[in-house]
């Protein structure tokens, strides 16, 4: 779920989850109770190519640390914005490492073409993502037309 940076109430839901394609995903929404119960506002389903090998269940929780989701979609020239920008990316992560959970790129429906981004973060507080999105290359460089921050927690498993 997605929450108030409080964790006090829930407004949204982000579900990364593997399927064969759109219709399967689809279909797997449309079958769930709370889309059924017209819960959500918007639904946005979106191609993920995960950069890490991370499932939920295997990642380590921390004492005292929140998960924050960033959500990014690029500008219509991002891709000549990323390319010179992949390595001072690719550096920026490794080094972060430790606050990032999980990232990659969201792709067109073709899984050629890289629209923007996922990742989440396990940092103190909101200051903290919000510090590691600033100094991120391809956000600082301006990559993205928009860019999403909001509370995250792992759901059950």
């Amino acid at each position: 779920p997605i929450f108030t940076d409080d964790n006090k109430n829930a407004i949204g839901s982000l579900r990364l989850i593997e399927f064969p394609d759109r219709d399967a995903a689809l279909a797997y929404i449309h079958a769930d109770p709370y889309t059924r119960a017209g819960i959500f506002e918007a639904i946005m389903v979106e191609r993920w190519k995960p950069a890490l090998n991370v499932r939920q269940r295997d990642y380590p929780r921390k004492e005292g640390t929140m998960q924050f989701v960033i959500h990014c979609h690029d500008k219509p020239d991002g891709g000549a914005r990323r390319a010179p920008l992949e390595g001072a990316h690719f550096e920026y992560m490794k080094a972060h490492r430790g606050i990032v959970v999980a990232r990659g790129a969201l792709l067109d429906d073709d899984g050629v073409k890289s629209i923007g981004a996922v990742l989440i973060l396990d940092v103190a507080g909101r200051a903290e993502a919000e510090a590691f999105w600033a100094g991120a290359p391809f956000n600082r460089d301006g990559v993205y037309e928009w860019t999403t921050i909001e509370r995250w927690r792992f759901g059950h498993v």
